[in-house]
């Protein structure tokens, strides 16, 4: 039987539009038993002002239009602004939401089922670059597959947050993480995943140049425009999308099972994820 899949994106630029056409084009042309049955965004056409977001996001809707893949959205900016604009505000993090901010993403992942469960069945849907933190509606009404940018151990958060973290540390590897989401960000049962170390030749001397360039009056900006920061970002990114490509492969053959939100690899439990880190290397 094949993975019907669906497809969570915030369609806000080039890369969106690069990871669901690869995917895409990876499941029809290696005939892999899988598909991408609707995609969901939470931002619609009339959001913005022409902008260069509001054009990219046409893009997206073009793009999805020309496979013939069903598009739902509800916008979150419309829906009740006021409320998660001081839900935010009294938010110490995105991880760390006060009770308005996770009043509003209830309420809001209450309006994005409705959408979905009008949309075609789905097994598993993959959050592809979709940029808000989901509620316990979408939690309790979909298998969500999600691709975080850290090894399963590693930080949580966004890519900067990840890397600044991994800097502070002086961490000898990095790694990409394909799991299942859940109520604890970036936590949830891990699919599979690969590492790469940032020490080493080619990394040394990029980890002495930090030391001598950053102080600590240095600027965000600073940090993440030094070449250390921008080559672990590098080197993370162009192994996110094979690492996807490879999990839903796994997936779609059966090698490896999702059965009542818990990873099963040969029928058996999987409590650390499958490690892809050499068939990874080999498609680089």
């Amino acid at each position: 039987m094949a993975l019907k899949m669906g497809w969570l994106s915030t369609g806000r630029d080039p890369a969106a539009r690069n990871l669901l056409q690869t995917v895409y084009a990876d499941l029809t042309n290696n005939k892999i038993p899988a598909s991408i049955e609707w995609i969901f965004t939470h931002r619609d056409t009339g959001d913005a002002s022409p902008n260069d977001e509001y054009f990219q996001r046409e893009m997206f809707f073009d793009l999805a239009a020309s496979l013939k893949i069903p598009v739902g959205t509800f916008s979150h900016v419309r829906f009740m602004p006021e409320l998660r604009k001081r839900g935010i505000a009294e938010s110490p993090s995105a991880a760390e939401a006060s009770p308005a901010l996770e009043e509003w993403r209830n309420l809001f992942g209450r309006e994005v089922m409705k959408v979905v469960n009008v949309l075609p069945p789905a097994d598993i849907v993959i959050m592809a670059g979709y940029m808000l933190i989901i509620g316990d509606p979408e939690l309790d009404g979909m298998v969500l597959v999600n691709i975080h940018p850290a090894l399963p151990w590693g930080p949580r958060g966004t890519w900067q947050e990840v890397i600044h973290q991994l800097i502070a540390e002086g961490a000898q590897e990095h790694g990409i993480m394909v799991h299942l989401v859940t109520k604890t960000l970036d936590r949830g049962p891990v699919i599979s995943y690969c590492r790469f170390a940032i020490r080493g030749q080619g990394w040394d001397e990029l980890w002495d140049q930090w030391k001598k360039d950053v102080q600590p009056e240095s600027s965000r900006e600073e940090r993440e425009n030094h070449p250390l920061f921008k080559k672990i970002r590098a080197e993370g990114e162009i192994r996110e999308l094979p690492l996807l490509r490879n999990a839903i492969r796994e997936l779609a053959f059966g090698n490896i099972v999702i059965r009542d939100r818990k990873i099963l690899v040969g029928g058996t439990p999987q409590e650390s994820g499958v490690e892809l880190t050499g068939m990874i290397e080999r498609q680089l």
